[in-house]
């Protein structure tokens, strides 16, 4: 059955309609469309013949195109292409934005396409579907919003089920991202196994209250060991917990998610419940900046290959 698109797409002044896959008529300018897509651009320039054939549909005196996009797409992609004083459309899922970007594609429309994939990186849409902004990303190459979605997942456990992503991305690129997760894992534990690269970063006051002796334990742990002393049982706790959860989401976040029950374990030492709060929170900054700098080299390394493969 035939239906008529919504406006702006139901103007009686158009010259031209497209028919989507589900039988919206949509009714465009010419003039529109050559700019926004040398496809069409292309198309209009063909002679046309005097006389139309049987089978080229007609209606009310126009032209009409038949094309593989369901209405909502369409409608999206073409709200692309109008002046500003068309709304540009309300991207409400990752399905739309990959329904957009192929249409986009297909029909040259780059500057359509840079729009659309600017927003893979919408925060509604990347940290609720790292894994599905992932396979979009992956599977038009795009290289850094393939990275920020990897890195994205690293916060959040492993997928116990993800062969659904199978209908987008191969196997093997699946498994690239397993592969992702493990040296991002290995190189964050590496900055906790050994702290000397953070040393350099420490204040005086700090390097003071860290050496200097107080009623609190400490744990004779090397992995902890700075500027010659050993870390108070408090804190080596903190680092165990911290780099447990990093093993699972090796992300900068995962640095601060342990400091309040850390504080909450430092008793009554005093020395250490007056700067007990500025020095471990300034620490977990550093180490999370830290965790960034890695897992970014991770990602640079596998991605900008895989993408660009």
């Amino acid at each position: 059955m035939r239906r008529e698109a919504r406006a702006p797409f139901n103007t009686t002044k158009a010259d031209i309609i497209l028919r989507s896959s589900d039988n919206v008529y949509f009714r465009v300018y010419r003039c529109l469309l050559a700019f926004a897509s040398p496809f069409f651009d292309s198309m209009f320039d063909l002679p046309r013949p005097r006389m139309h054939s049987a089978d080229q549909e007609m209606l009310g005196g126009l032209e009409v195109i038949p094309v593989t996009e369901c209405s909502r797409v369409l409608e999206m992609l073409l709200r692309f292409c109008y002046p500003a004083t068309v709304d540009d459309p309300v991207m409400e899922t990752t399905a739309d934005i990959e329904g957009v970007l192929e249409a986009a594609v297909k029909y040259g429309m780059e500057e359509v396409e840079q729009r659309v994939r600017g927003m893979l990186l919408d925060a509604k849409f990347l940290e609720k579907e790292p894994l599905r902004v992932f396979t979009v990303a992956y599977r038009f190459r795009y290289e850094s919003e393939a990275k920020a979605a990897a890195i994205c997942l690293l916060s959040q456990p492993t997928p116990h089920d993800i062969t659904w992503a199978q209908r987008y991305i191969s196997h093997d690129d699946l498994e690239k991202l397993a592969i992702h997760r493990s040296k991002s894992a290995q190189a964050v534990q590496e900055l906790g196994h050994n702290l000397a690269w953070l040393q350099k970063k420490h204040s005086y006051a700090f390097y003071k209250w860290w050496t200097n002796c107080c009623m609190c334990a400490q744990r004779a742990d090397v992995r902890y060991l700075m500027h010659g002393a050993y870390a108070r049982e408090w804190w080596a706790e903190y680092m165990d917990e911290t780099l447990a959860t990093l093993q699972e989401t090796p992300c900068s976040s995962a640095a601060f998610k342990g400091v309040p029950k850390a504080l909450q374990r430092v008793g009554d030492c005093m020395s250490c419940r007056r700067r007990s709060h500025a020095y471990l929170t300034d620490f977990a900054r550093s180490f999370a900046e830290a965790i960034d700098e890695v897992v970014a080299g991770v990602s640079a390394c596998q991605f900008a290959e895989n993408c660009n493969s």
